[in-house]
């Protein structure tokens, strides 16, 4: 393998300086630019709805003058309505008592009178109770309006109306009421409008490209100026501003019908909310060109050092290429950890061994891939200490494959540390044993398992036995051991032949598996006897309730060979430590037990113990 001249790396490493260093002041601008927008917009859209809310407010204050004008007029109004002596010739009128002439001739002088002392007011109408017009003073609209709500109305203004020289009047409504409370006519007051208009006019808190504009609550009828002067027209409820190029804002009068509309161009906005970022943003692009020349002159004395490293790591290349050819083509599947057991790079062979495709696996605790078992925390913390204290181990490990499989792996972990001692890697090769560990648990099975129904043989039994017997003397807990042995099994085998017989037995094993608990041990001794290992008891009444079960349980018609049979089993039950303190005499106590029940009839229990047997057995039948 060919090595590069020092002169053509020493030209490419110069190369790279120059690329480092443009890109950090690259990265530098990126990075302000990225960071000034995503400063700017937030401030910029801050500013403008500052801005936006100032102006909101300044439209209410606005419409808040205009209500109270409005509001004016409405008390002006009712002046004219409270006028005692003409409200009792008008309710003399309403009860039949006075003649609608007769009223006329008194009210007008009197209504006039009270015109002359309110400036503002250009006309009025007097109108009776089925709302007959009583009398006509001043300027009024040439069309007779009528009351909103069919003459019944108040609030202010009904509406505007506009005179045949065209003037600008507000129309008010106000009822005229009697002693009891009852309409019995009302008023339309006309006002000359020029305090209205000029509060309209008045825009200079909302800028002098504003323009407003008064619009009914129900957006028939707006009121607006222009260069000649107040324009009332009917508007499109439905129609909207353009909002690209205007922002409209609109405000109550009060809880009146009509509205204050403020239309501003949005350019106004956008450019008062953009002057306000000029200069911030004019110094963020200073500070930044300043910082990437920092940044360009701080890297210099950084990139040389990484050169001289470099030419020292590229004398070393060889050797590492050598040292990575034979990790890749090592037939032993190897694994290399960091100081902290995640993985660091497998060969090929480890890949094909478990399946495990190599970059998902990197940086991954090795532990992940253990397969997991009880002991598995325990196991890894003496394999890590005898590591700490020799710096190799071997032995057996169990790894989980990528298809589900458990692997049983002879391995050897060494680590690697370097001049200082300091601990920098593990390296880990193992072979697969998976076929001899099968082969040696096939072995072991066979030794402590029935091999018709798969369930611990008396070996198996009697070493559960005697740890379930040390945990109960520890726990100061019982334990309780049934003898299972099945009747009328003998006719079964006669007549149906051996392979029913084993049939038979398969299902009486599933049948009574299904009655017990996890944590209990079914076992068969040989033939047609079983035996039960309960733990975990604090008295004697939870085992004759499952000896009582298994009973039941079996009492149920099996189907063999096509054919249903009947059976039945007789239980002895022995307790420890009343009946043995180990397990061969448990076992012995059980089995005499279970004769008693045999000689009682057959499908029942007896406890070991006659005295408890005939309390508990009596308890049961009451």
């Amino acid at each position: 393998m060919p090595i590069r001249s020092s002169s053509s790396a020493s030209h490419r490493i110069q190369r790279l300086h120059r690329r480092v260093r443009v890109l950090a002041a690259l990265g530098i601008l990126a990075t302000a630019l990225l960071a000034g927008l995503a400063t700017a917009l937030p401030f910029y859209l801050s500013s403008r709805d500052s801005l936006e809310s100032m102006t909101r407010l300044n439209a209410e204050a606005q419409a808040e003058a205009l209500h109270h004008q409005l509001r004016r007029y409405q008390d002006v109004a009712n002046q004219f309505t409270s006028r005692t002596e003409i409200r009792q010739r008008l309710a003399a009128y309403a009860r039949g008592e006075l003649s609608l002439a007769a009223l006329s001739d008194f009210s007008t002088p009197r209504l006039a009178d009270a015109m002359g002392q309110a400036a503002e007011v250009a006309g009025l109408i007097r109108f009776g109770p089925d709302g007959e017009v009583v009398a006509i003073l001043g300027q009024v609209p040439e069309e007779t309006p009528l009351a909103p709500n069919g003459g019944t109305g108040s609030g202010y203004p009904c509406r505007l109306r506009v005179t045949a020289d065209n003037e600008l009047l507000v129309q008010a409504c106000a009822p005229i009421l009697d002693e009891e409370g009852e309409r019995i006519g009302y008023d339309l007051v006309f006002f000359h409008a020029e305090h209205l208009l000029s509060l309209l006019a008045n825009s200079e808190r909302l800028g002098r490209d504003a323009s407003l504009h008064l619009r009914e609550a129900n957006g028939h009828l707006e009121l607006t100026l222009d260069e000649s002067g107040p324009v009332l027209i009917a508007v499109d409820p439905a129609a909207g501003s353009d909002a690209a190029t205007q922002v409209t804002f609109e405000a109550p009068l009060g809880d009146q019908n009509w509205r204050l509309l403020v239309s501003v161009p949005a350019q106004r906005f956008r450019d008062e909310a953009l002057s306000v970022l000029l200069w911030p943003a004019l110094g963020v692009l200073l500070l930044t060109l300043g910082g990437a020349l920092l940044v360009s002159r701080a890297l210099h004395p950084v990139l040389a050092r990484v050169a001289r490293q470099a030419q020292r790591l590229e004398h070393s290349e060889q050797e590492l290429r050598l040292a990575a050819s034979v990790f890749r083509h090592a037939r032993e599947a190897i694994l290399i950890t960091d100081r902290h057991h995640a993985i660091v790079e497998v060969n090929p062979a480890f890949t094909q061994l478990t399946g495990h495709p190599c970059r998902p696996l990197i940086g991954r605790p090795l532990t992940e891939l253990l397969a997991p078992r009880e002991d598995l925390a325990m196991a890894t913390r003496q394999v890590l200490e005898t590591l700490d204290r020799e710096d190799v181990w071997q032995g057996e490990i169990r790894y989980r494959c990528a298809s589900g499989e458990t692997l049983v792996a002879l391995q050897t972990i060494s680590a690697v540390r370097d001049a200082d001692g300091t601990l920098l890697r593990h390296i880990h090769i193992f072979n697969d044993i998976s076929e001899q560990k099968a082969a040696e648990e096939e072995i072991r099975h066979q030794a402590f398992h029935d091999e018709l129904t798969g369930l611990p043989n008396r070996s198996l039994l009697l070493a559960r036995l005697e740890r379930a017997i040390h945990r109960a003397g520890q726990g100061g807990h019982r334990l309780a051991v049934l003898f299972l042995d099945l009747d009328h099994f003998k006719p079964v085998n006669d007549t149906l032949g051996h392979q029913a017989g084993d049939d038979l037995l398969k299902q009486v094993a599933r049948r009574l598996g299904g009655r017990l608990r996890e944590r209990d041990t079914l076992a068969r001794l040989g033939g047609d006897e079983f035996v039960v290992v309960l733990e975990g008891l604090s008295r004697p009444a939870p085992a004759a309730r499952v000896a009582e079960s298994l009973v039941e349980a079996l009492l149920e018609p099996f189907t063999v060979a096509g054919e249903r049979v009947a059976i039945g089993v007789s239980v002895g039950v022995a307790l420890y430590p009343g009946d043995g303190a180990d397990g061969e005499a448990l076992l012995k106590a059980a089995d005499v037990a279970m004769y008693r029940a045999k000689d009682a009839g057959r499908n029942t229990w007896r406890l070991h113990d006659r005295t408890l047997d005939e309390v508990l057995r009596t308890g049961a039948s009451s």
